[in-house]
């Protein structure tokens, strides 16, 4: 899957709709309306309390993304029979239909991993599964990234090359949960109507007051789209310098998060959670240094950014994952998990066409305006978030200053010493290595 992912979204993606013909608008929108259909998860929770099979949902909706990413490949191949307006539509409906496979088989494999993964152990597979899929995503991104130069002179079908790559890691992906097993749903025996566990859902103030934090993260995606747009189009990057700045945060969630999926175990989701809210919120300060056409700035300051955004974000995703598990139960689960995600996404869904909108007409009257507006509003949510974060309630868990202050000064001095006392071993090894040869010359 991380396969599929890296093949399909983030740079390559919004370097596909731009060479469409998409404006700063057209991306947000882009970007809008697949998370719009997040309320299609109330559609599969309803059918998972009824008795569909999550597995069968999980299978069934897996496959119905790469089919999808299947016809944007095809875009190409019209030409300009539909023009400009008639593609991005098309891109926008396919992209949506997409969205809506993967809500359904999300909520459905979401309520199905509860029984698959023992409750103390949540923490370190969810922050091992993002390290592995976060290694073989950025390599490929940046193979992929340098394929994309190289046949750059093919236009747009050079990513539907890309797309049909990643389409065939999608269905293998999708197959792999054939051979999972398919746990008994808790609490099939008892009947529990759909809207008064939606309002349960809503009472449990713990789960909400997380919800709300990871609401005012999601807003964050006023920016989500304009990161590579600014980076491709405006600053001058290449896909491949892109793909390997983008692996310096990859490479930062991948050392990182399984440290993190054991410190949740240990210490408590809300430690980790506000540890890595913090760690993001400064990191989008790096692009007021890096304006327009200035390649080697971004060269030299993107890494030192997006370092501190892939230890914050694992932190951030590994700490949310395991605490909406903790502070929800399993009977029912789908549908309380259904309700916390349409709640997040109908204040989120909203931002990626405000931030296109809001440059797009400022830029009428203040031309210096540039989609740099538009990370500062990112930082100030992430800012926000780690404040609301504080009043967080979570039984046993650590205070954040602990953490910091008290566990992580001995986790930094062991490092030291043990890098210490591997290159005092390297050095002594090189010494005696040439005091032999040097006995062996006389």
């Amino acid at each position: 899957m991380a396969v599929f992912g890296a093949s399909t979204g983030g740079m390559f993606l919004i370097g596909f709709a731009m060479s469409l013909g998409a404006d700063d608008v057209w991306l947000g929108l882009i970007s809008t309306v697949p998370q719009v259909l997040v309320v299609s998860q109330f559609l599969c929770a309803y059918l998972t309390e009824r008795g569909v099979g999550r597995k069968k949902m999980t299978v069934t909706f897996s496959f119905v993304t790469p089919v999808c990413w299947l016809l944007i490949a095809s875009i190409p191949l019209l030409g300009g029979s539909i023009g400009v307006t008639g593609r991005l539509m098309m891109l926008t409906g396919v992209i949506s239909l997409a969205a809506l496979g993967g809500q359904m088989a999300g909520n459905a494999r979401a309520s199905w991993v509860g029984e698959l993964i023992p409750e103390n152990r949540r923490g370190r597979f969810f922050g091992y599964s993002m390290m592995f899929g976060g290694i073989i995503g950025s390599i490929f991104a940046i193979a992929e990234g340098r394929f994309l130069d190289v046949i750059s002179r093919q236009g747009l079908f050079a990513f539907a090359s890309l797309f049909f790559f990643g389409c065939v890691f999608g269905l293998g992906a999708a197959a792999l949960n054939l051979p999972q097993p398919a746990c008994p749903l808790p609490g099939a025996h008892l009947e529990r109507p759909f809207w008064s566990q939606v309002r349960q859902t809503l009472a449990n103030r713990p789960l909400m007051r997380l919800a709300l934090v990871h609401l005012v993260v999601a807003m964050g995606s006023v920016a989500g789209p304009f990161n590579p747009a600014y980076s491709l189009r405006d600053v001058g990057l290449s896909y491949f310098q892109l793909g390997l700045l983008n692996s310096v945060a990859t490479m930062a969630m991948l050392v990182s998060s399984g440290l993190w999926g054991r410190l949740v175990d240990r210490f408590g989701c809300r430690p980790v959670l506000i540890v890595g809210l913090c760690l993001m919120a400064p990191t989008a300060a790096v692009w007021i240094f890096i304006p327009p056409h200035a390649v080697h700035a971004a060269l030299w300051l993107l890494p030192f950014g997006n370092f501190m955004a892939g230890c914050g974000g694992a932190a951030f995703g590994v700490a949310v994952t395991t605490g909406m598990y903790k502070l929800t139960q399993p009977q029912g689960r789908s549908i309380q998990f259904a309700t916390y995600s349409v709640l997040i996404m109908v204040f989120a869904a909203p931002m990626p066409v405000l931030g296109g909108y809001l440059v797009t007409a400022l830029q009428k009257s203040h031309p210096g305006v540039d989609l740099r507006l538009t990370f500062a509003m990112w930082a100030a949510l992430m800012f926000l978030a780690a404040v609301l974060a504080l009043r967080l309630r979570e039984k046993g868990s650590l205070l954040a200053r602990s953490l910091v202050l008290g566990y992580f000064p001995g986790v930094v001095e062991q490092s030291v010493r043990s890098a210490v006392s591997a290159v005092g071993t390297i050095i002594a090894a090189a010494t005696g290595m040439r005091r032999n040869n040097e006995g062996q010359g006389k």
